[in-house]
């Protein structure tokens, strides 16, 4: 047949998941719509469709045409580079620097009206373990060490310390290991090239914890969190790491177009992408080709609400991640072929209910509880957790199932508090400052009146929250709550969730704009006052961002269902599968695996396009 095939990869992908019974969820384990019988993707790809070319993800009249093998029509590319970075925040600043440094030609697109993404809103700390600021103060941290310890909290259902690989997949090892070893190199690039300054993270002469380091299996449990530094020598936060990346691709006049959201990947007849297709923001379709390879740091799937419902271990409200991030790397890769991974983690954080559901994309979640005197309740009224540990942590005892009343009574949390937390700790998220009021805050006289006000508060918002209500006795057992946390306050020990034992209770409580203190044993602890005011913040489960998608192997490429990597494509950030599993190994646990990778990426995409 001398006809011009029309038939992308998307179409196909269509076309087979009617036929099946199976899954039809983009990665699962049942549906592989790049595969044929048992043929590799290659060959499912050069057999299904009779052409030079291909578009993962396209429609029949908006992708590039195909031509038969005996009758190729040329792509006519709209730009031609060699590198394409989809993605403007710190994996993609990344890449996009390290593939000029190697004198490659490099095209960023971004989604966003701007450069920068969701790193640009976080609190800017690279987790870097033996960097140089530990070896300067002394401090060892081994790999071995550090791989076991990243182990543990990465994959503790398989943790063995006599296995090998300490009982990690072998390919999740590798990563880890890959990170260990280049995280610092990647690092001291950037400082070369004049894209990031670093100083390590310390606070009042501390250097910050990590968020495990009280675990027999973490070594070095000071030290590895690092993070920007201004231009005056004062701590830096994420805006400012992207300010720095940003001016560093700006003095190399790398191109970055904004309003251009990747639509779909060009490949070869070998599976070997070649370019991509992306949109304009006023609808056009632009061909872009990508002579060494694509490299996406497009951020998570926080904002793709089917995503959440199919794949995220429990309920959420919304997200620090930038709007943008809604996974859309997930179909792109997919439909390539690509393996999924990780998909029901996250990077947890509670959020402030009230604003989440006003706008899904919070300026910020809540990093600690703030304040001394205050605790978190559930509706029955009681405490459910440290108030001061660690927010992912915090995050997933919300996600908390009872299988008698078939509900999270976790769902949505109460913070309790007095006028010495309002005014010691104000300006502390979700405090508003000193003074003044925020809607998202509930104040009444008594905890009589603060309940009716929580009762008329669910009562208006039952619609978008499972009608969620107090418990019966939710006055009665918060007062008991109070009584009971105040005889903590006095003798220093909270004999219930050990609040202020760990060091990172301690660092956290002490991070915030002010630092106030008292005559009580336990930092964290203070009594509650007796009168009011007293206010409550309703809390609900978030993300940071997530961090699942397609998996990638040590070299930052995209692996297909059967762990081989997809030829020019490769990932780094919140938009493919964490190594991490569902751990949060310390601050900057996230930055830095996305810088590292970044470099990474760009590296092997450059070093394997010379060799080939």
């Amino acid at each position: 047949d001398d006809k011009v095939t029309l038939y992308t990869l998307g179409t196909m992908w269509k076309r087979r998941t009617k036929m099946s019974n199976n899954d039809d969820r983009p990665g699962s384990s049942r549906q592989q719509p790049l595969q044929a019988g048992k043929q590799d993707r290659r060959s499912f790809l050069r057999s299904s469709v009779s052409a030079g070319v291909s578009v993962a993800a396209g429609s029949l009249v908006s992708g590039p045409v195909l031509a038969s093998a005996d009758n190729p029509v040329p792509i006519n590319w709209d730009r031609s580079v060699d590198i394409v970075v989809v993605g403007g925040g710190a994996a993609g600043g990344s890449a996009a620097i390290k593939a000029h440094e190697l004198g490659s030609e490099v095209l960023v697109l971004e989604k966003a009206p701007i450069f920068g993404g969701t790193a640009a809103k976080s609190v800017g700390g690279i987790w870097a373990p033996n960097n140089k600021y530990m070896q300067a103060a002394g401090l060892t941290d081994n790999r071995d060490d550090a791989l076991k310890f990243m182990v543990r909290l990465s994959h503790p259902q398989d943790f063995n310390p006599d296995a090998e690989f300490y009982g990690a997949p072998e390919a999740v090892y590798l990563q880890l290991g890959t990170f260990y070893d280049t995280v610092n190199v990647a690092l001291d690039e950037l400082e070369s090239f004049g894209a990031l300054q670093t100083m390590p993270l310390n606070i009042g002469g501390m250097m910050m914890p990590d968020y495990f380091s009280h675990l027999a299996e973490n070594k070095a449990p000071n030290g590895r969190a690092i993070v920007p530094q201004k231009p005056n020598g004062s701590l830096g936060n994420g805006a400012e790491l992207m300010r720095q990346l940003k001016a560093a691709v700006d003095k190399r006049r790398i191109p970055v177009l904004t309003r251009h959201r990747a639509d779909d990947l060009v490949l070869d007849d070998s599976g070997r992408v070649i370019g991509i297709v992306a949109i304009k923001r006023d609808g056009t379709r632009i061909k872009i080709e990508a002579r060494k390879g694509v490299i996406f740091g497009s951020g998570g799937f926080t904002h793709n609400k089917q995503l959440q419902l199919d794949f995220l271990k429990g309920p959420i409200f919304g997200g620090c991640a930038v709007p943008t991030c809604e996974g859309d790397f997930i179909p792109i890769a997919t439909r390539a072929g690509a393996q999924l991974g990780n998909m029901s983690n996250a990077w947890w954080a509670q959020l402030p209910l009230e604003l989440a559901l006003e706008n899904p994309s919070v300026p910020t979640g809540i990093w600690c509880s703030p304040g001394d005197s205050m605790v978190q309740v559930n509706r029955f009224g009681k405490r459910f957790f440290d108030e001061k540990f660690v927010y992912n942590e915090r995050t997933q005892v919300q996600f908390q199932w009872d299988p008698v009343s078939g509900s999270y009574p976790n769902l949505l949390s109460f913070l309790i508090y007095d006028q010495r937390t309002a005014d010691e700790f104000a300006n502390y998220a979700p405090l508003p400052p000193k003074g003044s009021d925020a809607a998202h805050v509930i104040k009444a006289d008594t905890l009589e009146a603060l309940e009716q006000q929580l009762v008329e508060k669910l009562r208006t918002i039952e619609n978008r929250t499972a009608k969620f209500t107090l418990d019966d006795d939710f006055l009665a057992s918060l007062k008991a709550t109070v009584k009971r946390f105040n005889g903590f306050a006095e003798s220093g020990v909270d004999e219930d969730f050990n609040r202020g034992g760990q060091p990172i209770d301690q660092f956290f409580h002490f991070f915030g704009p002010n630092q106030p203190t008292h005559n009580y044993p336990n930092m964290t602890l203070h009594p509650i006052a007796t009168s009011g005011p007293y206010y409550a913040v309703i809390l609900a489960a978030g993300t940071l961002d997530t961090k699942g998608g397609p998996k990638i192997n040590e070299h930052a490429q995209v692996i297909d269902t059967r762990g081989q990597p997809i030829p020019g494509l490769y990932g780094a950030g919140n938009c493919i599968a964490s190594m991490s599993g569902p751990a949060y190994w310390a601050g900057g646990a996230t930055l830095g695996p996305a810088l590292t990778f970044g470099n990474i990426a760009a590296t092997h995409a450059l070093t394997a396009a010379t060799v080939s």
